[in-house]
């Protein structure tokens, strides 16, 4: 008869213990929202490790990433479970990790959270424990007659001179054009960057791609603010017209404002029948094409907004609700939510099939610019489609806004339509741009507006900070950003959220000044008061902290989004 299969049993030695603090505090990543706390781990004296490293280390049957906290000599917990083995990653130091600490509270998430973009950097910082700045906060308006990428790659590398600087631009297309440099480039998560810079700056600082989409939400405003006050380094943002947030802290003398001047060639004419150029631009538009490249900024992309009946006008519609447009010319209507096509289309109220365009989109405009200037070569540049090849002298480069390449322009030509937005930025975006696209063209820019508009006498004495003064003591009035904070959330069980959040309020849990709103039946948008923000973003910590103890559905939080609800 066989004998029975025994097994051998792995024989385990005895654990030794580093001599000197054997017990870890470690912040483990658990993917659990309430699990956001130190846990306490066993340092085997094979490993030298220290607080501000990587680990992995076990945790409820699985390995995880997990950061040291600190090194103690406190008595051992009876379960305590030594770590597994170091791991390669970026020092964090001590005053780091309370910079990090403070981004996670700010925007109400763990730590882990924020602790995530900071794990893809390899590099060890050299310097990581010294403070190199002197905690300067500066806002410089760059130059209406200097290209932006050669006006910012002028400061990046005077400031560069003096210490380890770093440069976060809001696209990616923007880095690109700064390779090879003597300082760091980076686009928004950079402002979590584990290294020590004396020198940090900020283009454009208004552009809402400063807002991560993802956990925790953050915008790079706030947070190199937040590096600035706890790591010292001097905070330079550069642009040509700040956000409303960086006005407000402008006006409180909290960022110094240090203007520029040059020469402008500015002109502004408004379009009184509804002409893409008014006459009194005309001229100036044919001898700008005769020096070089013309820049037209158009409002939006596609043939048309959407299209009527030129009978009755009435919108069309598709079956299904949805407005119908035109890709090009020759394309059928086309309804905007399901994509049916309506080949042999007529008017459902008249039975007329004459077609009228409502707002020319950029493929009209240039169908358009086309007839007024034959044998003018035109490019169109959007999100979605660049420019190929070479732009040569005499060209017309129509272009949506943010879409236009950097190249040397005569003039700029903003269409009217550009400030339709219905949000509380509009104004902010419009300011931006018109700065903007002035310096693509070295200050020369033609503008289809009222003479009369704050706007366009703003761009004339390039300085926006009247205007926005304007439109900030009316937000101020009726009690919005930037003057209260704002957070939206999302999720299942907000109509028990949006009552449990008035019963807060009524126990004085929660600020009486605190305004609650339910919209469409499934978001909450919720406005505070900035003396008051700890203790409101306190209390939707720990509302999502229970939320998360009772396992019950995760609620989508955002601190201060770009755009309110």
């Amino acid at each position: 008869m066989q004998a029975p299969l025994k097994l051998k049993s792995e024989r385990v030695g005895k654990l030794t213990l580093a001599e000197e603090n054997p017990i870890l505090s470690v912040f483990v990543d658990t993917g659990v929202f309430h699990l956001d706390y130190e846990f306490d781990y066993l340092l085997p004296s094979k490993f030298d490790l220290k607080p501000g490293q990587w680990v992995s280390v076990p945790f409820n049957g699985r390995n995880c990433l997990g950061l040291i906290a600190s090194r103690s000599n406190k008595s051992a917990p009876r379960k305590a479970l030594p770590i597994n083995r170091g791991i390669k990653g970026p020092y964090i130091s001590h005053d780091h990790l309370n910079f990090y600490k403070k981004v996670a509270n700010r925007w109400c998430v763990p730590l882990f959270d924020v602790l995530r973009f900071v794990t893809k950097y390899r590099e060890q910082s050299t310097d990581a424990d010294s403070k190199l700045g002197n905690s300067k906060r500066i806002y410089l308006q760059l130059p209406p007659d200097k290209n932006e990428i050669e006006a910012i790659r002028e400061l990046a590398r005077k400031t560069s001179k003096s210490g380890p600087t770093l440069l976060i631009v809001p696209e990616s297309r923007v880095a690109t054009q700064f390779e090879n440099e003597e300082f760091d480039v980076s686009m928004r998560a950079g402002a979590l960057s584990p290294k020590r810079y004396m020198n940090v700056l900020v283009l454009r600082e208004e552009s809402e791609h400063h807002y991560e989409l993802k956990s925790p939400g953050f915008n790079t405003r706030d947070v190199v603010l937040l590096r600035n006050e706890i790591l010292g380094e001097n905070v330079i943002f550069a642009g040509y017209s700040p956000s409303l947030e960086m006005n407000r802290l402008i006006q409180m003398k909290y960022i110094n404002f240090k203007g520029s001047s040059g020469r402008l060639n500015i002109n502004v004419s408004p379009a009184i029948q509804g002409e893409l150029i008014p006459s009194r631009l005309i001229k100036t538009f044919k001898e700008a094409l005769k020096s070089g490249v013309v820049l037209v900024i158009v409002p939006t992309k596609g043939y048309g907004l959407a299209i009527s009946c030129a009978a009755c006008r009435n919108i069309a519609k598709c079956e299904c609700g949805g407005k119908l447009t035109k890709h090009s010319k020759g394309a059928p209507p086309c309804c905007v939510i399901c994509s049916k096509q309506y080949v042999d289309w007529h008017c459902a109220y008249c039975k007329m099939n004459r077609i009228y365009l409502l707002g020319k989109g950029i493929e009209r405009i240039a169908e358009e610019f086309g007839k007024t200037f034959p044998n003018t070569n035109i490019h169109i540049a959007t999100q979605d489609k660049e420019i190929e090849g070479v732009v040569g002298a005499g060209s017309i480069v129509i272009a949506t806004m943010g879409a236009a390449p950097q190249i040397n322009y005569s003039t700029a030509f903003l269409l009217e339509g550009l400030n339709l937005g219905v949000d509380l930025r509009s104004e902010e975006r419009y300011l931006a741009n018109l700065f903007k696209y002035a310096a693509y063209a070295k200050g020369r820019l033609a503008l289809v507006e009222r003479q009369e508009h704050p706007a366009a006498n703003s761009l004339i004495r390039w300085n926006s900070l009247p205007y926005l003064n304007r439109l900030s003591l009316e937000l101020e009035e009726v009690g919005l950003p930037p003057y209260m904070r704002h957070l939206l959330l999302a999720g299942e069980d907000s109509e028990r959220i949006y009552t449990g959040i008035l019963s807060a309020i009524r126990d004085g849990r929660l600020p009486s000044s605190t305004k609650v709103y339910y919209l469409n039946g499934k978001t909450i948008s919720v406005y505070f008061d900035i003396k008051s923000s700890q203790q409101v973003l306190t209390f939707f910590l720990e509302f999502q902290r229970r939320r998360s103890m009772a396992n019950k559905p995760h609620i989508k939080l955002r601190v201060d989004p770009y755009l309110l609800g």
